[in-house]
């Protein structure tokens, strides 16, 4: 059995422990009986621990009462926190459009949303879920534990519910705190806003303690893949540093690239097949480059849900581009990139055809089906015949190995990865960052582009190195891994000066809407429920 199915293993034991609701998750009686000494040992320690780390990838209880009836059963796929993520970083950009009219689907590609998004519901109450279970973890496992490696667990939680706070600043801003000194246990007890600037320095300094102090490990490994380790933190670092002004209003690019230098630094490597980083085996760049610094893990077995690598694997495949290619027996017809998104690629000359008898480019980071040449660019809603498909993500085995194909996909989701920080170092170098070397930007940024071309021909020079330049390489080498609608925003193109298919609700696109989508909005259902949460600028009311 491999190391990853025994990650996959102990992630799936949660669903038998410590199960509650997925939603509603602060108005919960507390998960625990901590008047309980049995939960004092290392089994139900990790178990805990497993039920954390799973609130990435899985859902819960589908049959809970406590759960919305329209997010039950079929639908459970929007209570995972990737598929939210994904949905709510994906759909509202250049990226991808999803093929059919699910409820706040057609919201979200059109960026044309109020209140009532169902994604900013689901998201944010699955985030601060995970949050409260992290709060839980640490008011139960305490540091004088007498549990093996306590301390290791304890600031592996603390860096998970950091993760969760960098996601929920990201999306929403100002989202309510749950932090240590919050009374979880009284049930009447609800959570509060500090405002942005105050909970971006509550989160770094979290990040800054364990980045110094932290019991956790510091090189990659196979041991520590899919778990917090110190280059995680300092990833956290990074971006959070990284996104400074958007978030508060002050730019940090200095820190950012600080940070991003250290992960550097910790002795990661670019894989040398960009394919295999998506593929059903990429756990294995654990033992051979370790470029992926954290993954969501799942597999065919043991950690699988409709919110899953299975949006990207089967929603992306259908028709007659065929599922089995690529190791799925399953597919949705959902998923599509966007004319846009194909033509980042022009500057990369044609390089044949695949087996299938499709295009293909130079750049290997070019996954794009246009079906023999029958396919054209423009991709339309609720039309699967339009528009090219998408193979970045497949559950082929390493090097494209052939597998017996399967419903739910054994691929895990590189959450962070080193291409992405060699490009947030380069992107601070072209902001003037104190410490960076436009130099080292340039021969960071040819390092993924000979892996992409195979050789130096697509490399760039000093002269190319640019913010629009950046911002597009992003988009050739992080596309549809959850980071684009973050970049946009970053480089003011989001509702500004930018357009792509469906934003603005047409199919040729408004450059400029209201400036309130650069930040979703806190939903009606959360400011019934808490009357402490004050909703974000330009959502006071519906539309």
């Amino acid at each position: 059995m491999k190391l990853k199915k025994y990650i996959s293993l102990f992630i799936a034991s949660c669903s038998c422990v410590w199960a509650t609701s997925c939603l509603g998750d602060l108005d919960q009686e507390p998960i625990l009986d901590k008047s309980s000494a049995s939960i004092h040992n290392e089994a139900d320690c990790q178990a805990f621990l497993a039920k954390i780390y799973s609130g990435f990838g899985l859902s819960g209880n589908s049959s809970d009462p406590n759960v919305e009836p329209d997010l039950q059963g079929g639908d459970q796929g929007s209570l995972v926190f990737l598929r939210g993520l994904l949905s709510m970083q994906l759909f509202p950009t250049d990226e991808a459009i999803w093929n059919w009219t699910d409820e706040g689907i057609v919201e979200l590609c059109e960026i044309d949303w109020d209140y009532t998004l169902p994604y900013a519901y689901t998201f944010y109450q699955r985030a601060m879920l995970n949050v409260r279970y992290c709060k839980e973890f640490l008011d139960v496992y305490h540091a004088d534990s007498d549990i093996k490696d306590i301390q290791k667990y304890r600031d592996q939680v603390r860096g998970l519910r950091a993760m969760n706070y960098y996601y929920l600043i990201d999306l929403y801003r100002n989202p309510g705190v749950v932090w240590d000194d919050s009374p979880t246990d009284d049930k009447s007890w609800k959570p509060s806003q500090i405002g942005a600037e105050a909970l971006f320095e509550k989160v770094v300094n979290e990040l800054v303690d364990l980045s110094e102090n932290g019991d956790l490990d510091e090189t990659p490994s196979m041991a520590t893949y899919g778990r917090i380790t110190k280059p995680v933190i300092n990833t956290l670092l990074a971006k959070m540093y990284l996104n400074a002004e958007v978030y508060t209003g002050t730019p940090m690019y200095d820190k950012a690239a600080t940070y991003a230098k250290k992960v550097i630094d910790a002795g990661f490597g670019l894989e040398d097949n960009y394919a295999n980083l998506f593929c059903g085996e990429n756990h294995l760049t654990g033992i051979h480059k370790n470029e992926i610094i954290y993954a969501i893990p799942f597999d065919n077995v043991n950690a699988k849900s409709y919110g899953s690598t299975i949006v990207l694997t089967a929603g992306a495949f259908g028709g007659d581009l065929d599922q089995t290619w690529f190791g799925m027996s399953s597919s949705w017809t959902c998923l599509k990139p966007t004319r846009q998104m194909i033509e980042f690629f022009d500057e990369s000359p044609d390089a044949g055809t695949d087996s299938h008898g499709s295009r293909i480019k130079k750049d290997k980071r070019y996954a794009f089906y246009d079906g023999t040449g029958k396919r054209t660019p423009e991709s339309k809603m609720q039309d699967w015949d339009s528009g090219y498909l998408c193979y970045k993500f497949t559950n082929l085995g390493w090097d494209g190995a052939a597998v017996t194909p399967t419903p739910d996909p054994n691929t895990d989701f590189p959450l962070f990865r080193l291409a992405d920080i060699y490009l947030i170092y380069a992107e601070c170098a072209v902001r003037n960052a104190a410490g960076t070397s436009k130099e080292q930007a340039v021969e960071y940024v040819n390092r993924l582009r000979e892996r992409a071309y195979g050789d130096q021909s697509g490399n760039i020079s000093l002269s190319d190195l640019s913010l629009d330049f950046i911002l597009d390489e992003r988009a050739r080498e992080l596309y549809w891994e959850g980071q684009r609608r973050s970049d946009l925003v970053r480089f003011g193109k989001f509702t500004r000066d930018y357009a792509w298919a469906y934003k603005g609700g047409t199919l040729e696109g408004v450059a400029n809407l209201d400036s309130r989508f650069n930040v979703y909005p806190i939903s009606d259902r959360d400011l019934t429920a808490n009357p402490n949460l004050k909703q974000n600028t330009g959502y006071e009311s519906l539309k």
